[in-house]
């Protein structure tokens, strides 16, 4: 235990940081770079038959990036045990979020899952090689509304939230339904 609270006491000493590069590699090299520029309608900043690099909206000195590898030897191999589970690209807003959302379901490109996890929406996708992507965006207009939802004992009984279908829930949002009603958890 007191090891635990060393751990934790160096933690708070740490400076904060962000992501700076998601990396994948895949043998379908071609399929995975559509399938991104589509989801994140972000062109290769630097590009060639080995790789894409795109960048993502960031705050200087932070850079945010996705970059493919083409590895064609990986074809028919297959990742299993623990692992990365998902990355999520958050949107500023609800709205943003369910626009996207429209633009790709209009391609064919559909979630396999969507929630109303409290503190946010999420949007689950797969991309090519079946690594899970989540677009969400937070539920609160305000971080003080959203530390204060995560910290509440609804959420601490009910932290996963709940499955909405991403169609009804749009047409509520564009009729006018308001966001506070909308993300309610009950």
């Amino acid at each position: 235990m007191a090891q635990q609270s060393e751990h934790q006491r160096t933690a708070k000493t740490l400076p904060p940081m962000r992501i700076g590069e998601v990396v994948l590699k895949t043998a379908r090299f071609d399929a995975m770079n559509r399938w991104w520029q589509t989801v994140l309608g972000v062109s290769p900043h630097l590009e060639s038959e080995r790789f894409a690099f795109r960048r993502l909206p960031s705050d200087y000195p932070y850079t945010e990036q996705l970059i493919i590898f083409n590895q064609p030897e990986l074809e028919g191999c297959e990742g299993s045990g623990p692992g990365l589970d998902h990355v999520q690209f958050r949107h500023a807003s609800l709205g943003a979020l369910l626009d996207r959302y429209e633009v790709l379901r209009d391609l064919g490109i559909k979630p396999e899952r969507t929630m109303n996890h409290g503190p946010s929406t999420s949007f689950y996708y797969r991309d090519p090689d079946g690594n899970r992507v989540e677009l969400s965006a937070v539920n609160f207009p305000t971080e003080a509304e959203y530390v204060s939802f995560v910290a509440s004992e609804a959420f601490k009984k009910n932290i996963a939230g709940m499955a909405i279908n991403a169609d009804e829930f749009v047409s509520k949002y564009r009729s006018g339904v308001p966001q506070s009603e909308l993300v309610r958890l009950s």
